[in-house]
């Protein structure tokens, strides 16, 4: 049995001046969660560059892509995650693959989410949830 590479990916980190944090919520196959914004890394690209192509497809922003914060494996996936600040765009769901595969049983919804009421969130990975509190606090 041969076991497939992991996949690359990147994922943003994007908080507001109002304590919050820029998620993806997701409802799939009957399944309520969310995630950060963020997707495959392309042939070419550092994983900095996916992280920005995908943070602008996905809520429509453009983000200055700063440190990475954290890289783990996770199911099939090589994961990086970084730290962004948003330079511009108005944050709605983006033209990319989210907004044209959107349906009832595959929905995507940007949303900012208070950090202090992260824990009624079903954040995936679980990890990210003591993450985001300490970058948070870090940066109050």
């Amino acid at each position: 049995m041969t076991t497939q590479p992991l996949r690359p990916r990147a994922a943003a980190l994007i908080f507001n001046d109002q304590h919050q944090i820029l998620l993806m919520l997701r409802r799939k196959n009957g399944k309520h969660y969310a995630t950060l914004p963020g997707g495959g890394i392309e042939e070419g690209e550092t994983p900095a560059e996916a992280c920005a192509r995908e943070v602008l497809e996905e809520v429509n922003l453009t983000v200055n892509v700063g440190q990475q914060v954290l890289e783990m494996d996770n199911l099939q996936s090589h994961e990086h995650y970084f730290l962004c600040e948003v330079t511009g765009g108005e944050m709605r769901l983006g033209d990319g693959p989210e907004g044209i595969r959107q349906s009832e049983g595959n929905h995507y919804e940007p949303q900012w989410v208070d950090v202090a009421r992260l824990a009624e969130v079903n954040l995936v990975p679980e990890v990210l949830r003591g993450l985001v509190h300490d970058l948070a606090h870090k940066m109050s």
